[in-house]
């Protein structure tokens, strides 16, 4: 199979439409799930699951050799390295489990409660689960198949939110989170199996899989430096917090990982074999980059800091008065991942360009800066540990201009793509807390609140965004023009 840059356009929309629905449908049952569970369960559950998460994450970060990413850069590849990779994933899959099935005995005594053990010993499975689909689903990627990815994703996470709200209402706590997560890949691996044909053969290319050794190394190191960052937070709170504390903060943090799991980096997997396909037609590349960047910035910029804006009315509406001690928390996490999100297209230009081993240096400074901060915030409760990590996130920036220099822009393009939407969401921002100063809504439904803010916050940012530049207008106009014909 040989990459080729025909039709991109046209395919990087349709991906991109398929992407976007598929967003919105899987946001809209997380959500739902979530605002149920979160009243048939406690933060405590959440927290154990969340604990749990830190072992089967660290086993994870040491089988992500990138395998499934090198099948989508490269220009040419045969069938052959298809079963290799395949092979090298599954056996990497068996043995991770082992190694969490092993750690579950100790991992009660880390954390200091022995259910963590008992729920380690059923979520090893996913690694065996997972590792079935692995080349499936970059054959998918690859050949820009977003559509059959958009309904085996919808599919999956609709079942996999049925089955955890049914087994919460049958009373089995915080099991029912692991039966929802063993539910998920198993429902995901059939249907890629299903969708992409791909059969494995017996065969094995041990000269292939030391070739590709080096770029593997990197993109290991990039994920050790990413579970890092994703996870020392959860470790730290746990330890020294409790289960309780981790609740409230994994509950915020996964709502605003949603804008980052399934707006950021679904996009960045409809980029990367796009950006890979031009990666030897340099004036193209950037015109693509920075047009897809505007879009980018200006459709998730606004939803972190809209996230924070309107965290008061948020919190009651989906998670109940109990849960109110994540309002501050959620409001610097909303402002992080507006950040992080709007430069996403970082990572999948890196790796285009086949420079895994510098964006790893770069984050080696990030991780450094963000443990350190971490760790200086814990004494002081878990909305100081939010606002360093929103303070971080401003690092990504930093490694989004380093991005931009592989194709020649500079720092001016950077500001030029960022600035505007980063002006009209702080706008959004201020304009919905002066409605709260000027306009008594207390007597008024909390949903009902909720949906006013959302729609006046969006109003005050397309305003302000339209009148800041019109490019945006026509931008999303082109854009929606090229959805329509390709629907």
């Amino acid at each position: 199979m040989v990459l080729d840059a025909d039709n991109l356009t046209q395919r990087v929309v349709s991906g991109a439409s398929f992407t976007f629905l598929g967003i919105a449908l899987r946001t809209l049952i997380t959500v739902g799930s979530m605002a149920i569970l979160a009243r048939l369960l406690t933060p405590a559950d959440f927290g154990y699951l969340a604990m749990a998460t830190v072992v089967t994450e660290f086993a994870a970060m040491l089988g992500s050799f990138g395998l499934t990413n090198i099948l989508i850069q490269r220009r040419r590849v045969t069938r052959l390295q298809l079963d290799t990779i395949f092979w090298a994933a599954f056996g990497t899959g068996c043995a991770l489990a082992l190694l969490v099935f092993g750690l579950s005995f100790v991992a009660g005594r880390l954390f200091g409660d022995a259910i963590i053990g008992s729920l380690l010993r059923l979520l090893c499975l996913n690694f065996v689960i997972s590792a079935l689909g692995t080349v499936s689903e970059a054959l998918l990627a690859r050949l820009m198949r977003f559509r059959a990815i958009f309904v085996i994703q919808v599919t999956a996470i609709a079942l996999r939110s049925t089955v955890a709200m049914i087994c919460a209402w049958q009373g089995l706590e915080v099991w029912s989170l692991v039966a929802g997560s063993l539910t998920g890949p198993i429902v995901t691996v059939v249907l890629l199996s299903a969708v992409a044909g791909y059969v494995p053969r017996w065969r094995f290319s041990m000269s292939y899989l030391r070739f590709t050794l080096k770029t593997c190394g990197g993109y290991l190191g990039n994920t050790v430096l990413f579970y890092l960052c994703m996870n020392i937070d959860l470790f730290l709170i746990g330890k020294q917090l409790g289960a309780n504390a981790l609740g409230y903060y994994q509950t915020s943090r996964s709502l605003t990982d949603e804008v980052r799991g399934r707006l950021a980096w679904p996009l960045q997997r409809v980029l990367f074999p796009a950006l890979s396909s031009l990666q030897n037609d340099l004036s193209r590349l950037r015109h693509s980059v920075l047009k897809a960047t505007r879009l980018l910035a200006a459709l998730l910029c606004p939803i972190g800091f809209g996230i924070a804006a309107a965290a008061p009315e948020i919190v009651p509406v989906l998670y109940g008065e109990k849960w109110l001690p994540m309002i501050p928390i959620l409001t610097m996490l909303g402002i992080n991942i507006a950040a992080r999100a709007s430069t996403a297209l970082a990572p999948p230009l890196f790796y285009s360009q086949n420079k895994v081993t510098l964006i790893f240096r770069y984050n080696v400074i990030e991780t450094m800066l963000l443990v350190t901060s971490v760790v200086i915030a814990l004494p002081y409760g878990l909305e100081a540990i939010a606002t360093a990590i929103a303070a971080n996130s401003l690092f990504s920036v930093i490694i989004f201009w380093f991005a931009f220099r592989l194709i020649g822009l500079g720092f001016s393009d950077v500001l030029h793509v960022l600035s505007c939407p980063l002006f009209a969401s702080i706008t959004m921002w201020i304009a919905i807390s002066l409605l709260r100063k000027v306009v008594p809504v207390e007597d008024v439904n909390i949903v009902l609140r909720l949906i006013m803010t959302i729609a006046y916050g969006a109003i005050v940012y397309c305003t302000v965004l339209v009148m800041m530049s019109r490019q945006y207008w026509h931008a999303f106009v082109e854009l929606f023009r090229q959805v329509g014909r390709r629907k």
